[in-house]
């Protein structure tokens, strides 16, 4: 129990820091405490296949290493700047790097002499390539063969989420309301889109999305839509509106993860509403429902699944947002978004349980503790397969077992 009081201290500081609060009042300030796990009646089993460390954990916590995969083969990349390239059935390395080493002494000194922590988003795999953020703002791209260095570029700020490649093209968000696209055999910038910003966010950003065109996501609670080729808005289309008074109420940040479904885009803003757009339709909007997350969206059964804020999970029918089910036993346990595997889905929280949520009707039928430093970034799904990236820097892959 102390840990939960522990931890519901830290919340309070965090959210102080980062503007991320609630507030009642002039006097009034809700401390939220994490529900304590109850017992469960579990129906599967999550058997571990293999853990690796990968390297030391993130400082910042608005950093979350994601690891990808590509083929049989795992890539993960830690905030120390290490990359690691695993077999996906046994774990065993294949290659191994730091990004520091791309950098001369001179080099290092200036770009990472500011930060403690060296990554500060990935991994990306697209292209042959594996891409990550680093704190000397740039991209760095490695070739998925050897992690031999293929190119880095500069950005114009932090690179938090994961930079996307596909189809010859790379794309990086940063947190000053930008995205660039590169050309990925050999780095160079093709195009910029740029948005204005509020004058309080939260710390992070969404992950874009490539497909026939470019999604992206922002802090001012808007959508866009871009031209591959030339980076051009074609469908700019607003999900939330700020309100209230403070700068506090009106953060409208989407900084989650987002669903494209052929032309069905999902997406749900911090202190708004979970939107269903119709990109074949200018992005007009299908249905909306108010909602509020930080953490993003899952997809399956024909259901949309939202991690609120608040660490409730909850299911609406991708057709019309109707409430299918929600399950509130996480309460502010701080969870991660919802990643769908087979019929059911899976969200970690900050005390490194992953729990596995039928998607039929939101029960738990499987629960593992993962890493002891928590889980803050979200679950990745290829095939039976769930590869968790801990807190603390170690990858796990497990499988569910009836």
């Amino acid at each position: 129990m102390s840990h939960i009081r522990n931890y519901a201290l830290l919340i309070f500081i965090a959210l102080l820091a980062t503007g991320c609060s609630w507030f009642g009042g002039d006097d009034e300030v809700e401390v939220r405490v994490p529900n304590e796990l109850a017992d469960i009646d579990a129906s599967l089993e999550l058997k571990k296949l293999w853990s690796v460390d990968i390297g030391r954990g993130a400082e910042d916590r608005a950093i979350k290493l994601v690891p990808d995969y590509s083929g049989s083969r795992v890539f993960a990349s830690a905030a120390d700047g290490t990359v690691k390239a695993l077999d996906s059935r046994t774990g065993e390395e294949i290659w191994k790097l730091n990004i520091k080493s791309f950098y001369s002494k001179d080099e290092r000194k200036i770009a990472f002499s500011n930060s403690s922590d060296t990554i500060t988003g990935g991994v990306g795999v697209g292209e042959d390539l594996v891409l990550v953020g680093s704190a000397a703002g740039e991209i760095v791209a490695m070739n998925q063969s050897d992690g031999s260095l293929a190119w880095r570029a500069k950005t114009t700020s932090e690179v938090l989420a994961p930079p996307q490649a596909k189809d010859q093209l790379v794309v990086a968000q940063t947190i000053d309301g930008k995205v660039a696209g590169y050309e990925a055999l050999a780095g160079e910038r093709l195009w910029l889109y740029s948005t204005s910003e509020p004058s309080l966010t939260l710390r992070g950003t969404s992950t874009p999305i490539i497909a026939d065109f470019v999604v992206a996501a922002f802090a001012n609670g808007r959508v866009v839509v871009l031209d591959k080729a030339r980076g051009l808005a074609v469908i700019d289309q607003r999900i939330a509106v700020a309100q209230g008074k403070s700068d506090l109420e009106k953060l409208i940040d989407i900084d989650g993860e987002m669903v494209l479904d052929n032309s069905r885009l999902y997406v749900v803003a911090y202190q708004g509403n979970v939107v269903a757009l119709d990109l074949a339709s200018r992005g007009r909007p299908v249905w909306t429902q108010e909602s509020s997350s930080f953490s993003g969206l899952g997809m399956g059964f024909g259901n949309i699944y939202v991690s609120r804020e608040d660490s409730v999970v909850v299911a609406h029918d991708e057709d019309n947002g109707k409430e299918i089910w929600s399950n509130d036993s996480l309460l502010y346990r701080d969870i991660t978004a919802p990643v769908a595997i087979s019929s059911y889905i899976a969200v970690g929280d900050f005390e490194g349980y992953l729990h596995i949520i039928a998607q039929s009707d939101g029960r738990f039928v499987a629960r593992a503790k993962v890493d002891g430093k928590g889980l803050n970034s979200p679950a990745v799904v290829d095939g039976s397969r769930i590869y968790t990236m801990g807190n603390s820097g170690r990858l796990s892959a497990f499988e569910i077992v009836q």
